[in-house]
């Protein structure tokens, strides 16, 4: 006699003020998370089904964990009609990635469309004239980068306050600069990173939605924090005064910890109010009384004799 039952993926979903977090994160195994008001998934994981709607895709390292979705998604958004996905990429990813796609190109024998932006800390591609994307060097060895989504606004000078519009048009003519640019950073992800300067950076500092990781709870995992370049919780909680961020979302935490266990850990260290603030992408049970869970994908009949 065979019995069956059926496992169903969840996917986390946390409405934040004016944007969403959508996402699955657990350390080793997959980690995307997308913000669709955005049009922006940070890695891509195995391409849960939510990634392929986001046009452009931002990856943070060469682990599998992060990146092995990828040749997926540009597959599955041509066979579904969208365009091409732009992927940003560390530049040391570039070449590899490059010859990975044009691999599966060959496999699937179809010429899938892609367009990959190889980036470098600091640098800014302007997405459109009021939306940006800048990496940001992260601490996770070779090539790894965060990236910040930029608003980018033209606000006009005080002195010219109060002109009408065809002054300032007649202005504008004769040269002069009315306006200035201003970025308001929204939404940083920060990947796979242990502490350092990475969080000294203002777009860090000050966005409003903060995603990074804590991989490591358990005072005995301390080494194997350092080993593997992630964050603890001890480190996270001497970061925590620096950062202004309105919402915090923890990502990458390992299965050596439950989730119920390391949201108490920190709360204990960092106290209640801060924890208004601060979220677990993957606390399921907090979701789904708030109804925030969404079951996603066709059942996977797991038998069993």
């Amino acid at each position: 006699m065979i019995a069956k039952s059926f496992l169903v993926q969840k996917f986390a979903k946390i409405p934040l003020g004016a944007h969403t977090v959508i996402g699955y994160s657990v350390a080793g195994e997959e980690t995307a998370v997308q913000i669709p008001e955005l049009n922006v998934c940070f890695d891509i994981g195995r391409c849960p089904y939510f990634a392929l709607t986001s046009d452009f895709l931002c990856i943070s390292h060469g682990h599998m964990d992060h990146i092995a979705g990828l040749p997926y998604y540009l597959s599955q958004r041509f066979f579904q009609g969208m365009k091409g996905g732009t992927v940003f990429l560390p530049r040391e990813l570039q070449q590899p990635v490059d010859a990975m796609i044009r691999t599966w190109r060959q496999i699937e024998r179809q010429n899938t469309p892609y367009t990959l932006v190889p980036m470098e800390p600091g640098q800014l591609h302007e997405v459109r004239r009021d939306f940006g994307i800048r990496a940001l060097a992260t601490h996770h060895g070779g090539g790894s980068l965060g990236y910040a989504i930029i608003s980018i606004r033209e606000k006009l000078k005080q002195e010219f306050f109060g002109k009408p519009g065809h002054e300032l048009a007649q202005l504008r003519k004769q040269g002069v600069e009315i306006q200035y640019r201003t970025e308001v950073p929204l939404v940083a992800f920060l990947g796979d990173t242990s502490a350092g300067p990475v969080f000294d950076q203002p777009d860090v500092q000050n966005a409003e939605i903060l995603l990074t990781e804590i991989t490591f709870f358990d005072p005995d995992h301390k080494q194997k924090a350092k080993a593997g370049k992630h964050l603890h919780l001890d480190g996270f909680v001497q970061l925590l005064p620096k950062l202004n961020n309105k919402w915090i979302v923890i990502t990458h935490v390992t299965r050596r910890t439950a989730i119920h266990r390391a949201r108490r850990a920190l709360a204990k260290r960092v106290g209640e109010e801060q924890m208004r603030r601060i979220l677990f992408l993957m606390d399921f049970e907090g979701a789904r009384e708030a109804g925030e869970i969404d079951e996603v994908g066709p059942p996977i009949a797991d038998t069993a004799e």
